[in-house]
């Protein structure tokens, strides 16, 4: 298989219980998501996808040395899309987990990486949450083409840090104002942090879901 990968089953479940599938940011590994998955998906499956690129003391999806916008972009981070996509699939049939509903969480490339899936299989998750994220802009313009109009699923989570460094607050509101354009159930935070996931962002996600 082509990515790395962390498997973890809850004491209890059954064939309704979700699978939440998690991608981290750059430099680290499947380890460093597992504290968010332990707090907002605690009883679920959950499966730590590791980047199969190293970078630093850690690992990537994706390599950043491309012109944003043009089809180097495109070409890396569509093809990453796929691959995703394709060992997701493939890791749920090896596990007999097709038919579970499926949880996507993303953080800064896995985010991105989480707006490439939502627009390509739009109906694959049913529940999102892209913390720290960007929005390519050869997705931006699949999603303008599509004519369908808003898709009813999943339900999208987006968190955007303040004081992020890397992607300032203009991206993540750029985010959410297409999202919102494309799918019904889009809620977009901010935070006072810097590109992190805060302790009340995962009680906002936690508290989205009980409104559900």
């Amino acid at each position: 298989m082509k990515y790395l990968y962390r498997l973890n089953y809850p004491e209890n479940w059954d064939a309704a219980t979700p699978v939440a599938i998690a991608l981290h940011g750059m430099g680290t590994d499947y380890h460093d998501l597992q504290p968010v998955l332990d707090e907002i998906a605690p009883t679920e499956i959950q499966i730590s996808v590791q980047g199969d690129l190293p970078f630093q003391q850690g690992y990537m999806f994706f390599k950043t040395d491309f012109v944003r916008g043009t089809s180097a972009e495109q070409d890396t981070i569509g093809s990453t899309v796929k691959n995703v996509h394709d060992f997701i699939c493939e890791l749920l049939a090896q596990e007999g987990l097709n038919d579970h509903p499926l949880h996507y969480l993303g953080f800064s490339q896995g985010a991105i990486l989480g707006t490439g899936l939502v627009t390509a299989y739009p109906d694959l998750f049913d529940q999102v949450e892209l913390f720290s994220g960007r929005l390519p802009q050869f997705i931006e313009a699949q999603l303008t083409s599509d004519l369908s109009g808003q898709h009813q699923s999943p339900r999208i989570f987006i968190s955007q840090g303040l004081l992020d460094p890397l992607f300032h607050p203009e991206v993540g509101r750029h985010l959410n104002e297409i999202f919102s354009q494309h799918f019904s159930h889009v809620h977009y935070h901010e935070y006072q942090v810097g590109h992190g996931i805060a302790p009340q962002t995962l009680r906002d996600v936690l508290a989205e879901n009980q409104n559900h």
